[in-house]
């Protein structure tokens, strides 16, 4: 009965240190402030995708391979929405 019980804690311990590298990783992403204010903050920014990709100066060939959108579209949209590049 003591080795059932053993197998699980071992099997935790064998994964956790893969499980803690991933986590990680993904907080790194949290690092990435655009604003002034903390994300957890009370009054957290927001960005609709459109204008994030649309209306800024990134240029159109960084948004058509992010997007898959060929570039006539990319550049319809940036103009609709008041980007450039």
């Amino acid at each position: 009965m003591a080795n059932a019980m053993l197998l699980p804690v071992l099997i935790s311990f064998l994964i956790m240190p893969f499980s803690a590298m991933a986590l990680t990783q993904d907080f790194c992403v949290a690092d990435l402030s655009c604003s002034d204010t903390p994300a957890g903050g009370p009054n957290p920014g927001l960005q609709i995708t459109d204008y994030a990709l649309f209306a800024n100066n990134l240029p159109s060939a960084v948004v058509e391979k992010v997007t898959f959108l060929d570039d006539a579209q990319v550049k319809k949209l940036k103009s609709v929405l008041g980007g450039s590049g």
